[in-house]
Order: structure tokens, then sequence, then C-alpha cells
């Protein structure tokens, strides 16, 4: 997936000016829920004529332990206008998200924001100073995307950006930019959804209902099967050496099914029955309750 368009910027990992410094971030990885989340952040925005061009929220993440490197794994709206004249960003509700999401315990802490707009200003500058704040003593990053396609067929333009102050005495407004790589991070078990909203949509059939999704999904699902079975017969008939690693990867996939035909789906069909029992025996001790419950109110009633 690309990631950013063509630059000419160059990453330069700086060192500390000073021996209590916090270095800046080398690396930003970046959870495919994130990028869905601020894509729909922005297609709901105002479309009034004073409206901003662009919407901004808070980033949500942890760090290395050296701080090295940033990993974004959700991220929350923030209200806000600008125009030629001034910016407003909504503080108070930010910080109520903050306070609410300490209260559910999330771990993630604020690691920077985001702008659905690759254009860096004066305002930049002044909510990145804001943010700076808000994750100090570390650095803040800053994520800009570019919700615009590249004609030529390019994905989205996403690129992260730390900022450092310029002059003699800096100015929350006077600061330069410098952009860190970018990377998307996901688990293979995201594969399938991620293909599925990269893909190109199906053109649907009036005769036929549109599963040319399903189908293909169905197609990789039994190709992978059969794969597993010939590697499970393969180490059966003892042509190929067994890889622990991978039978366990079995085992937690498939559980305690069994594949042998002697026993006819006898772990499915163990497994129903167990459950079964259990839920029998759970409505048999709370009949067994009740009913002892409503003996003692009995023998409790005075006779009349």
């Amino acid at each position: 997936m690309s990631l950013d368009t063509s630059s000419s910027a160059i990453h330069l990992n700086l060192p500390p000016t000073s021996s209590t410094q916090i270095r800046p971030p080398t690396l930003i990885t970046v959870h495919p829920s994130v990028v869905a989340s601020i894509l729909t952040h922005h297609s709901r925005k105002s479309t009034e004529a004073d409206s901003s061009n662009r919407v901004i929220g808070t980033l949500m993440g942890s760090r290395s332990e050296n701080g090295q490197e940033i990993d974004i794994r959700s991220s929350f709206a923030v209200p806000h206008k600008e125009d030629e004249n001034q910016i407003a960003v909504d503080m108070p509700f930010q910080q109520g998200m903050m306070q609410l999401l300490g209260k559910t315990g999330a771990k993630e802490s604020i690691v920077g924001w985001y702008a659905t707009h690759p254009t860096l200003n004066a305002y930049s500058a002044l909510i990145q100073n804001y943010f700076t704040g808000e994750t100090s003593p570390h650095p803040s990053v800053h994520l800009t995307i570019d919700t615009e396609l590249d004609p030529s067929g390019k994905g989205l333009g996403i690129k992260g950006w730390v900022s450092t102050q310029l002059g003699l005495s800096p100015k929350p407004e006077n600061c330069a930019f410098l952009p860190v790589p970018v990377v998307i991070k996901y688990a293979d078990s995201e594969r399938a959804a991620l293909d599925l909203l990269t893909a190109p949509a199906p053109t649907p059939s009036p005769s036929l209902p549109p599963l040319p999704t399903l189908s293909a999904s169905l197609t990789q699902l039994s190709t992978l099967i059969d794969q597993a079975l010939t590697y499970v017969q393969s180490v059966n008939s003892g042509s190929q050496n067994p890889d622990a690693e991978v039978g366990r990867y079995l085992l937690e996939g498939l559980g305690r099914w069994s594949g042998s035909d002697n026993e006819d789906e006898g772990g499915v069909k163990a497994g129903l029955q167990d459950t079964l029992t259990v839920s029998y025996l759970s409505n048999l001790v709370r009949s067994q309750v009740e009913l002892a419950g409503r003996l003692a109110l009995l023998q409790q009633t005075p006779a009349s």
C-alpha cells in the first residue's frame, strides 16, 4: 500500500542538543483502523461555505522504550474552526474525551494529532504547539492525510511529521516540520478485510446476486485448507519433518476437532454434547435453588 506521494524531503535523525533532551521518533506505525476512522471523520465534515477544508483529531498510541518508534492504535475527532484570520480548537472537548478514556481503562496515551490536508501552515504550528504540551516531555507527531486520490492510481498520501522550534526566542507559530517515515502495521488475521477494502468494487449483475467477493474469499479459504491438509498428510506419512510451530498454529485454529474418519466428526459432536450437558446442569441447579427458596418461605409462614 502506497503511503505517500513522491517528495524531495529527506528524513534527518538529528542528535539531541543536550543530554536531557529526548530524541525525536524515527518511525511511525499506524493501524489500518486509524486510517479508516480518520477518513470517516473527513467524509462527515461540514459542507458549509465557511467551514474548514480539513478536519483534525487526536492520535492515541504507545511509544517504544527508547521513544524512537511510535505505534498509533486509535484516534478521535476534535471539533475546530478556522478561516483566514483565526483558528479555534475545542480544547475542553479534547480534555473531556481523555478523561472519559481514562475511566474506561484505555492503555493508550496521546502521541500527536492528525489533519486531513497535506498543507502545513502557521495554524498547523499552533496546533502542534498545543499537542506538544499534551505529550510533554515527548515530542508530538503530526499525520497529514491527503484525501484526494492521485489520478495515476496511487494510494492516500499519509505523511508523518515532528516539529522543531526556530529562532533565539521561539514562538509557537515559528517552527519547522521534519518528515518521519510512516508504515501501515496490521496482523495477518486482518489481511482478508484489508484486501476487501482495497480491492476494486465488483460490478453487480442484474440477474445474479453480487457475491464475487464472497466467492473469492471461500476459494482462498479452500486453498489454505488444502495446503494444511497436504502438510498434515505428509507429516503422517513420514515424507516431511514435522514443525512444532506449525502444529501449534493448527491446534489453535482447529482446537480439538478430530479429522479421523473413524470418529465421524467426534470433536464437533463431543463439544456440542458438552455444551448441552453444562446447559442442562445449570438449569437443574437453578430449579433446585428456586425450589429450596420457596420451601424455606413455606416453613417460615405461621400456621393459621
